[in-house]
């Protein structure tokens, strides 16, 4: 138990000298940021805006991880990555990244922090559980928001395919009623994100790219790399084709909503067909052990009853 305390206090000890090297370090650095912000508030205070003192705890901490530390670098692959998963998922601000880095980082300290914990109460003294625990809770710690990026990506992936054909026919209507593909591609998306579906704000961000003066191409390959989805490539390339050519856009829109329409069917049939073959496995572990109990059981009681007999 003295070697647990020891090393705990060792640890205390450590960080505390660390935390004193940082603030007499950049305590100068930052003394012109906290004056100007203390002026702030004292304005605001004077102004009656007292928004800032509802302020929770949990809020402070994370603007003062956010003030230390360095979001990720878009010109380098992983920073790149990161972008592009935040874009997947949703996260569009240009401080989505710095935000996602605060997370990711405050998350592995608090594992760290709970596997230290774990590890007291499991290990009994023992230094090396502790310690494996530690470091253990801060990978999961740090795993968390990455998965969990992941999958919210994934999962707002297969909400846009699945929106998508009939946003086409929606395209369709409008086009058809004499409105240009812009005016209907604008229409759309402000409904769409009036009823909360996903494809609402990438159909007014690629409005808002036409506005802002790029052309039909580019804001469609813009959502198709914003996205990631596999049926939006082939739907720029045939508007993008359409508006070069000069030709019809709702017959070729009405063509991609029945072949994406086509393939959502031809996905739910494979789901179908791939359901009867996941089933195997807990039909193995769970069910099959039961009925071999049901089936051999009195069987072998019957065998033990006369062997038992034979014996005597």
């Amino acid at each position: 138990m003295s070697t647990l305390f020891v090393s705990i206090a060792f640890m205390f000890l450590l960080g505390a000298a660390g935390v004193s090297v940082y603030l007499a370090w950049f305590s100068r650095t930052r003394m012109v940021d906290e004056r100007f912000a203390d002026i702030a508030v004292k304005m605001r205070v004077a102004q009656g805006d007292t928004a800032f003192a509802d302020e929770s705890l949990g809020r402070t901490i994370f603007r003062w991880a956010a003030q230390r530390i360095t979001p990720p670098d878009k010109d380098s692959a992983k920073g790149e990555k990161i972008f592009q998963t935040l874009a997947q998922a949703g996260f569009l601000k240009n401080s989505a990244g710095q935000t996602y880095q605060v997370i990711r980082v405050l998350s592995g300290i608090a594992g760290a922090a709970l596997g230290l914990v774990g590890g007291f109460f499991i290990s009994h003294g023992s230094t090396s559980p502790m310690l494996l625990c530690t470091v253990g809770g801060a990978g999961v710690g740090l795993f968390i928001p990455s998965y969990w990026l992941g999958r919210r990506g994934r999962t707002r992936q297969n909400n846009i395919s699945r929106q998508l054909s009939d946003v086409l026919d929606l395209l369709v209507v409008c086009v058809e009623a004499g409105l240009g593909l812009y005016e209907a591609i604008k229409i759309v998306g402000a409904e769409c994100e009036r009823q909360g579906q996903d494809i609402g704000l990438e159909l007014n961000l690629v409005a808002t790219d036409i506005s802002a003066g790029a052309s039909l191409g580019q804001a469609l390959r813009s959502l198709a790399e914003r996205t990631a989805v596999e049926d939006i490539k082939p739907l720029a390339a045939t508007l993008i084709q359409s508006e070069q050519l000069g030709a019809q856009v709702a017959p070729a829109l009405h063509a991609s909503s029945d072949q994406l329409r086509m393939r959502r069917k031809l996905r739910a049939e494979e789901q179908a067909q791939k359901a009867s073959v996941k089933i195997l496995i807990p039909l193995i572990l769970f069910v099959l052990p039961a009925m071999i109990a049901v089936i051999v059981g009195p069987a072998m009681i019957e065998v033990l009853k006369s062997l038992s007999s034979t014996a005597g």
